[in-house]
């Protein structure tokens, strides 16, 4: 048994000493991910302010100045110029001059003071789908907000004035978007660079003729992988540990919940991604190619499939089925409980067992796929 680990610590070393030596390598295996980080959660973002309305004010009563305050006093809102007629709301959304026209009709606070459920008028540019969707739960806020205050005024039961739910973020209470972005961004980080990094390792030594080494010892496929991703997954975790500095100290996100199971899920989720780089370096002929493929295969489903843009309840037959099979929407289940709802050890042992699981199959499959002489 002691020889048998001796053999992989070999390989190991070995692995290590060409990583290091490959100073491109190294900087992209320790630092490509905290590059990535800085990248991403400081210059995206999901915060949406200052969209601009402009307001067909038919009515020009107190009550349509006072419901026009909530807009104007919101920093979500930003007004332009009054309009005077319906070719001017028009031009507004088309020149793309205001996202938002309000079309208060005449009347409006006759008939709300009467006791009446006067309609205004909310036309929202739809062209782009983001803005509109925030754009309609921030309006929504505004009128909710004026109808409380107006049953306020007049006595009346808040049912009566429609005020609504007043929604409450329970996790996220100032619902600022880098809570949900830089967890997402330590998954996406942790997915494509251990990944891309690993997949060159057997492949190279294939293009250079050194595999041949591994063919003639008794070493066994299991001992030869394990020592080439070790020096990977030792890199990896370097990287996590900069990257959790980053999110606590740079960009304010602090640990809430279990630092154990974040930790173990990332040993675990480094531990699969590698073992995916591992399995591409198997049957790929060139280090370029490896790395391409690795990108693709990695990249594009972490982004669409994690959960880090759309929630994975919310896709629909096969990307639902991708978000479950596939290990990325598991860690960030990890990385989002964790950071922003506080989540404990025990309430992701599910998380961990499956990333266990996706572990041992994509390393299984990597050694089914290295042969262990020339075809």
């Amino acid at each position: 048994m002691k020889y048998w680990f001796a053999t992989i610590l070999t390989f190991a070393a070995r692995e290590a000493k060409e990583l290091l030596r490959d100073r491109v390598r190294t900087f992209f295996a320790v630092f490509g991910p905290v590059v990535l980080m800085a990248a991403v959660s400081w210059g995206v973002s999901f915060d949406v302010n200052g969209l601009s309305f402009a307001v067909l004010d038919r009515d020009q009563s107190v009550e349509s100045r006072r419901l026009l305050e909530q807009f104007r006093g919101s920093a979500y809102f930003t007004e332009r110029p009054p309009l005077a007629a319906d070719t001017d709301a028009d031009h507004a959304l088309e020149s793309t001059d205001a996202k938002l026209v309000i079309d208060i009709p005449p009347h409006f606070g006759r008939d709300l003071l009467r006791g009446g459920a006067p309609e205004i008028g909310l036309f929202i540019d739809g062209a782009e789908t983001f803005n509109a969707s925030n754009i309609i739960a921030y309006a929504n806020g505004a009128v909710t907000a004026y109808l409380k205050e107006f049953a306020r005024k007049n006595g009346l039961p808040p049912l009566q004035s429609a005020a609504g739910i007043e929604p409450r973020f329970i996790y996220n209470q100032d619902f600022k978007s880098v809570f949900s972005i830089a967890p997402g961004i330590l998954m996406m980080a942790l997915t494509l660079f251990p990944a891309m990094m690993a997949a060159v390792g057997v492949v190279r030594e294939r293009e250079l003729g050194s595999i041949s080494n591994f063919y003639g010892s008794p070493a066994g496929k299991l001992q030869f992988l394990f020592g080439k991703q070790l020096p990977y997954v030792v890199a990896s975790m370097a990287s996590f540990v900069a990257l959790y500095l980053m999110i606590v100290l740079w960009f304010g996100v602090s640990l809430k919940g279990s630092a154990a199971a974040l930790v173990l899920g990332t040993l675990l989720f480094v531990c699969t991604t590698t073992a995916m780089g591992l399995l591409v370096s198997c049957f790929m002929r060139s280090q370029v190619a490896a790395i391409f493929l690795t990108a693709i295969v990695t990249s594009a489903p972490a982004i669409s499939f994690s959960g880090f843009i759309t929630p994975v309840t919310s896709l629909q037959g096969s990307a639902y089925v991708a978000g479950r099979i596939l290990p990325y929407s598991w860690y960030n289940t990890i990385t989002v409980g964790t950071f922003t709802k506080g989540l404990r050890f025990a309430e992701l042992a599910q998380e961990l067992v499956v990333l266990a699981g996706f572990y041992v199959l994509f390393f299984t499959l990597a050694c089914i796929c290295l042969k262990k002489q020339e075809a």
